[in-house]
């Protein structure tokens, strides 16, 4: 599913032929489905990056349940600190800054070709990465939002030169 499912909804095809018939399946319930590549290296982990503004200010490792090749934590899923290679930052940096977000939830994977962009969440939760990053996130985004905010423009009415 594209929207709002924290790990539900989400399935593995071990063959082809399982995927076309999951595939088919959801074509015929004419739902919106999204269909991505087994990344088997990540090993049922995934990290989470919170880009706020255009830096990475915390980022947490989600290791999947029993046998659950999803790492959310809201499907049993756990959370562990983790250090960001300087490429994982400038991807989920990328990934934000395509999307013209200015907050988001980068969820990468560890390939062997380097890090795959899982998803991008326009309106992250913060469970786990505040408690793992011992880090006050919900304080960097209102930072950032006080730094890049305007005051409002005052418009004065303009007199007219003399003539």
């Amino acid at each position: 599913m594209l929207a709002g499912t924290p790990g539900r909804g989400g399935g593995l095809a071990e063959t082809k032929k399982a995927a076309e018939s999951v595939i088919g399946a959801f074509r015929g319930l004419k739902a919106n489905i999204l269909v991505q590549q087994f990344i088997k290296e990540a090993a049922g982990t995934d990290l989470r990056c919170l880009v706020v503004g255009n830096r990475v200010v915390a980022a947490m490792k989600r290791v999947g349940g029993d046998d659950d090749f999803r790492a959310n934590l809201h499907r049993g899923g756990k959370a562990v600190s983790v250090k960001l290679t300087k490429e994982e930052r400038k991807t989920a940096v990328r990934a934000a800054r395509i999307l013209g977000l200015s907050l988001a939830g980068v969820d990468l994977l560890r390939a062997d070709d380097g890090p795959k962009v899982l998803e991008v969440n326009s309106s992250p939760g913060l469970e786990g990465i505040e408690s793992v990053t011992d880090k006050d996130v919900a304080g960097l985004i209102i930072e950032n939002l006080a730094k890049s905010a305007r005051p409002p423009k005052v418009f004065r009415a303009r007199r007219s030169a003399p003539r």
